[in-house]
């Protein structure tokens, strides 16, 4: 069973071997848990995209667009300070909202089963918590 401790998850892209643990490497980016949550978030997101039906194209799309800015607006912001640095946590934010309406979408349409966009509905709920809250930090 995987530890729940960050440094230590499991959290490779799925269909590849996975790494027997996640460790922080010497970016900034790498030592923050937002960091670590939307890099889960984006392999389930991923694993979700795979599954839907065809004719979703659009949707799989934007939920990957969303999760990978999401994922990529953290590590920049990292990078940053001030002011700028806020600001590029909120859009980080707001990527990781536009995907979680993305999986909402999945679930009202019934493309994907229930318990699987739910999982990945708290972890983005999760990540706008800590975007929220990095955002704010002065």
């Amino acid at each position: 069973m995987a530890s729940s401790h960050p440094k230590q998850r499991n959290l490779a892209a799925p269909e590849q071997q996975r790494p027997t643990a996640w460790r922080a490497g010497p970016f900034d980016y790498q030592r923050l848990d937002a960091y670590v949550v939307a890099r889960e978030a984006l392999v389930q997101g991923e694993t979700l995209c795979r599954q839907l039906p065809q004719g979703y194209g659009k949707l799989k799309d934007q939920l990957r667009r969303a999760l990978l800015s999401a994922y990529l607006g953290i590590a920049e912001a990292a990078s940053r300070s001030g002011k700028d640095r806020q600001a590029r946590f909120r859009c980080s934010g707001g990527e990781a909202a536009e995907a979680a309406a993305a999986v909402e979408a999945v679930a009202l349409l019934q493309l994907a089963p229930q318990a699987q966009t739910a999982a990945l509905t708290m972890l983005l709920g999760r990540l706008c918590a800590m975007l929220s809250r990095l955002a704010a930090k002065r």
